[in-house]
């Protein structure tokens, strides 16, 4: 019998007649683990193995079984404190932390269910979301239980809660919705504002966007001001689905551009005034809001609202994502989104020009139409505009400092922003739209010209 490493060396025992005079000595082999006793021993003419538990002895512990596992508990969050204004507009980030469970980075020093997460290392972006796992779901709710959310995002201004914005429904995350049950949640949503504001809504034309127009009901109080959004589905003559249904709110002093007031509401000077300068070098862009793309291939749709804040131009990922026709599981490609972007500059009154255009990078058999010089010259005339760039390229091929996060995306098509250099380093300096930690990367500036698929500016007219 072969024996394992590790497992006791067997001891060997010689017996007479066991009591009976006619059998010759038994010589026998024992292997004795925890759980079972091997013997094997040999009585001429024949041969025996016998295999046996092992029983405790009396007063020894009786073996346990496995301990079931334990269930994991209930993710959830109820979001009506929102709507309590008088409290709400007083919240610092750490009364946000005292009212709902943060999500720690460290995930085996949490004690309780997570709800949030913060979205900015400076702590004035947070972040609900039904998909804040990937491998389970957040019950978010609001209206004492009555309606459920995907998404809500809330705004601090000079450390104090300025504005919400709380997604209802996006086609991207929630899929296909039927017109029916989209009219019952929306009237549901509406009958409590009225309620709990004590004030009639007004209708808002929102968006003369032929792509995605957007209609919605304001309620107007003192205490706060509450803009009930959604793309327009049952216009006569056209066949269109609901894409999202979106609530934002905001203390009576922050209702500014992102209540739906169009325009680009930024100027050059503005935008100059918002580069920083280092004393090792970096040149950069600083004040380009932080949006997360969740687990959905957003990472275009992020860049562009990301942008679009940045210029105070009113636009979400799920909006941008339907305006760019992206597909919420598998993104864009760079050839569909060159294509969509283009459609859209007049509509937002900014001009989209491709600075590295892809259909000439895959016609010249992927050489670039453009030098490295000149690669370097376009990064650094915009961010010395103050004007981020997109930037469309290859993932996980060249180094880049911090590196890729683990369990994140680390290959294929990706969109991120260019947002600064540093020519005495030789480095890109660029934000991704990943959430806190995210704001501020670089890469040397060969690798990132090497990976470089699309480069573009999407700035307001006449920069």
């Amino acid at each position: 019998m072969s024996q394992k490493t590790g497992d006791p060396a067997p001891k060997e025992e010689t017996s007479n007649t066991m009591g009976r005079s006619n059998i010759k000595p038994v010589t026998s082999l024992n292997w004795k683990n925890p759980k079972y006793r091997v013997r094997f021993y040999v009585s001429e003419p024949f041969a025996y193995l016998t295999i046996s538990p092992v029983y405790p002895q009396d007063g020894a512990p009786s073996p346990q079984p496995p301990a079931e596992p334990k269930a994991q508990p209930a993710l959830s969050a109820n979001l009506d404190a929102l709507l309590n204004f008088s409290a709400l507009w007083q919240w610092s980030a750490a009364d946000l932390e005292k009212n709902y469970e943060l999500k720690l980075a460290d995930q085996d020093t949490q004690q309780k269910p997570p709800q949030f997460e913060w979205v900015s290392s400076t702590k004035d972006r947070a972040r609900f979301s039904r998909h804040m796992f990937t491998n389970a779901e957040i019950n978010l709710t609001m209206f004492a239980g009555s309606v459920k959310l995907e998404e809500a995002v809330l705004e601090f201004v000079n450390g104090r809660m300025a504005r919400a914005t709380i997604s209802f429904y996006n086609r991207g995350d929630s899929g296909d919705i039927d017109v029916q049950d989209f009219d019952r949640i929306f009237k549901t949503i509406g009958q409590n504002l009225s309620q709990v504001m004590k004030v009639s809504p007004k209708r808002q034309v929102l968006s003369s966007n032929a792509a995605l127009p957007v209609t919605g009901w304001m309620w107007s109080s003192p205490g706060g001001i509450a803009l009930l959004e959604h793309n327009e589905y049952n216009t006569p003559g056209r066949v269109t689905k609901p894409e999202f249904l979106r609530l934002k709110l905001a203390a009576p002093d922050q209702a500014n551009w992102s209540m739906g007031k169009m325009g680009t509401g930024v100027q050059r000077m503005e935008l100059l005034q918002r580069i920083k300068k280092t004393p090792e070098g970096d040149v950069y862009i600083s004040g380009v809001p932080m949006v997360d793309q969740g687990q959905k291939g957003y990472c275009v749709a992020a860049s562009c609202q990301r942008l679009f804040e940045y210029m105070r131009i009113p636009c979400d990922q799920h909006e941008m994502a339907k305006l760019v026709n992206i597909d919420a599981e598998s993104g864009a490609s760079i050839m569909v989104m060159q294509k969509s972007l283009a459609k859209i500059d007049g509509a937002f009154n900014v001009t989209f020009k491709p600075l590295i255009n892809p259909e000439q990078y895959y016609a010249a058999n992927r050489k670039r139409r453009v030098s490295e010089k000149e690669f370097v010259s376009i990064i650094k005339e915009y961010v010395e505009k103050g004007v981020p760039l997109l930037w469309g390229l290859s993932l996980g091929e060249k180094p880049e400092d911090p590196p890729l996060p683990n369990g994140g995306q680390v290959s294929g098509g990706h969109m991120r922003m260019v947002i600064g250099y540093n020519l005495a380093k030789n480095q890109v300096l660029f934000t991704d739209s990943w959430g806190a930690g995210h704001e501020l990367k670089r890469m040397a500036m060969l690798d990132a010209y090497d990976v470089t698929m699309g480069l573009y500016s999407m700035a307001p007219r006449g920069f």
